[in-house]
């Protein structure tokens, strides 16, 4: 009698147990995070409302910002095609390769792609490298979707799952309708991993503020009797028209009990003025250069505005591998912008132009404009090889030395006063 309430007592313990760890199981999020990496693209890093502009409205992205870590002093390379392959790279332009948009018209190319048409050299020196983001998600379980901007490479051949990319080109062919048509692919695409219970990864990388800057009539009107230019009420619209898309993402992802566990990364491709001034795209100054960049994560990260620390582009492989869960390999020289004593730690960013045009794939120094070493507050541009080779791009013809503490926008050039500032900062980027 004894041994069988025994085992009535053990088989009823067991049937109330049950219960509680499907309960226990059914409420744990997914085990790796989704993740969404946003690019705008030809952005002025002073052009957002939680960077003080004052006639920007950016709601959607100050709340973003605010819910997040925050570095308003992040710093990427002065043209499109070259940051976005840092972004899947990890690496630096001398590194990975891509320094430019285009092949100029008698550029030679590495013998491995001699006689290949069109961007096919370009796709080659890209996929050469030993990370592209979205494969080494896509081999560890992640879906993997690509949005708006991919240059020379289909999104097939970047490795993502699905994409709206289709053919080797310029931009991004079709995936450039995404904000500018329509949301619709990214929410599809999410549905989709939803449904096979995968965790996704998603690049969004829309063609805005970009040119053309043909926002709809009702952001115009926001910024019409101002005493602005023509070019700045555009420009200005279409900042506005791209944070109403992340608003939309945004609420999706809230809606759909997603927010919490997706790591939504923002940053810029590349800087612009309002006036389309010649210190900005494909320039070494600030306005060409600097972004702000977050990453928000609410199951994991505390919000935290940090307005000194340096970030780089090249953080975001690294960034995204660790939040994965996914091991970073040892020659990337990018850090975690989530390891906050690592990015405290660090003294110097490096920036590298070049000439839009690659005078010699697999020779970098060959289209070489500037080198930008940033340490503290101090910044440092040494002149290239080679002059621009556009004409609303801009380098200085000697060594400029700037105190961005003071004189964020670069008014004053230190060089000629501060010659052991300029030797210390030299010798930090000869020994990088």
């Amino acid at each position: 009698m004894i041994k069988a309430q025994c085992l009535f007592r053990h088989f009823l313990a067991a049937l109330l147990l049950v219960p509680l760890v499907a309960l226990h199981a059914a409420a744990q999020p997914l085990s790796k995070p989704n993740v969404i990496l946003i690019l705008s693209d030809d952005h002025g890093f002073t052009d957002y409302g939680f960077m003080g502009h004052k006639n920007v409205q950016t709601p959607n992205l100050d709340r973003m910002a605010s819910q997040s870590l925050l570095y308003t002093r992040g710093y990427v390379m002065p043209v499109c095609s070259p940051s976005l392959a840092c972004l899947l790279t990890g690496k630096l332009p001398h590194q990975h390769g891509i320094t430019g948009n285009d092949l100029s018209k008698g550029a030679n190319v590495q013998a491995n792609n001699a006689g290949k048409a069109g961007r096919t050299p370009l796709a080659n020196q890209l996929l050469g490298n030993t990370v592209i983001l979205p494969k080494v998600l896509t081999a560890a379980g992640y879906l993997t979707f690509q949005t708006g901007k991919l240059w020379n490479v289909t999104a097939q051949e970047a490795g993502f799952s699905e994409g709206m990319t289709q053919v080797e080109g310029r931009h991004g062919g079709e995936g450039l309708a995404i904000g500018r048509k329509t949301m619709k692919p990214i929410f599809d695409f999410i549905e989709k991993a939803q449904a096979a219970k995968k965790p996704f990864f998603i690049l969004h990388a829309p063609m805005m503020p970009h040119l053309p800057h043909d926002p709809p009539a009702e952001y115009i009107a926001h910024f019409q009797g101002k005493g602005l230019s023509d070019k700045a009420v555009k420009y200005y619209a279409m900042i506005e028209w791209f944070d109403k898309t992340c608003g939309e993402l945004d609420s999706y992802l809230v809606k759909n009990n997603l927010a919490d566990n997706t790591v939504i990364i923002y940053l810029a491709d590349n800087g612009w003025d309002a006036e389309q001034g010649g210190r900005a795209k494909l320039s070494p100054y600030e306005m060409g250069i600097r972004t702000p960049m977050f990453v928000r994560w609410p199951a994991k990260v505390k919000p935290l505005r940090d307005d000194e620390t340096l970030a780089s582009v090249i953080d975001f492989v690294p960034t995204v591998l660790t939040a994965c869960g996914l091991k970073v390999p040892t020659d990337l020289p990018g850090l975690n912008l989530l390891d906050r004593p690592a990015m405290t730690a660090r003294k110097s960013v490096f920036v590298e132009a070049y000439t839009h045009d690659i005078i010699e794939l697999g020779k970098p120094t060959k289209s070489l404009v500037a080198q930008v070493v940033i340490n503290g507050w101090s910044k440092l541009i040494i002149p290239g090889t080679i002059r621009p080779d556009k004409a609303f791009a801009s380098s200085p013809k000697g060594i400029e030395l700037f105190d961005l503490k003071n004189d964020p926008l670069e008014k004053y050039d230190l060089a000629p006063t501060r010659a052991d500032e300029v030797k210390r900062l030299q010798a930090i980027q000869e020994s990088r």
